[in-house]
């Protein structure tokens, strides 16, 4: 998958991170590319323009687009046929090809019990999990095909929702990123698999970084 998300079976560790949260992110970012501009005509006033902009593609002076969701849902295999998202971004700001960066975090947790008693606490023969959905404009190509999509998997039996943190680079090379354009949006679709299976989410957030107009 490429992401920063660690499917190793060292779940303590995983769980102890600090979790991270878009009201715990200090750091300034412009909402829009009027507001890279202003800070580009600042800079020109004392630098040249080409130097600016190295400088604020150096900062990852990026727009950020923030959308953060707190509502606890369980889904079973029948609620997971449709591939309903639990969160949706909006649309993606930019002209051709714009993101940077993409931060999602997944708060969630299985029903807490199995009859695998040698799986429990690992991710071993866990059959809740999520996937990414990428959501386009109609007249676009679907770009999700033959990519491996899936952004996390519960903890087998696990009764305490857990943080998942995924963050996808473009320097991370992955086609469908690179493909994304203005107007699409990307998507956390919860999935559950057998019967008794039953995915909970707590809460969520997603983050996309896009490149500025300027």
């Amino acid at each position: 998958m490429g992401s920063s998300y660690s499917t190793s079976e060292d779940v303590d560790s995983i769980r102890n991170e600090p979790s991270a949260s878009h009201e715990e992110n200090q750091m300034y970012y412009p909402r829009n590319s009027a507001d890279a501009v202003e800070s580009f005509n600042i800079l020109r006033q004392k630098l040249p323009s080409e130097l600016v902009l190295e400088i604020l593609e150096f900062a990852e002076h990026w727009v950020l687009s923030a959308v953060y969701r707190e509502d606890s849902l369980d889904y079973n295999e029948n609620d997971c046929r449709d591939r309903i998202p639990y969160l949706t971004s909006e649309p993606i700001q930019g002209e051709r090809f714009p993101v940077q960066e993409i931060k999602i975090n997944i708060w969630s947790h299985d029903q807490g019990w199995s009859s695998y008693r040698e799986d429990h606490g690992t991710f071993r023969n866990s059959w809740t999990w999520f996937d990414l959905g990428i959501e386009r404009p109609p007249g676009r190509d679907d770009i999700s095909k033959d990519e491996d999509l899936r952004l996390a998997t519960n903890v087998h039996a696990g009764r305490e929702a857990m943080n998942h943190q995924i963050t996808y680079r473009r320097d991370h090379k992955h086609c469908w990123m690179e493909s994304l354009q203005a107007g699409d949006r990307i998507s956390i679709v919860p999935r559950a698999r057998f019967p008794g299976w039953r995915n909970t989410v707590e809460k969520a957030s997603i983050e996309v970084y896009t490149s500025p107009v300027l």
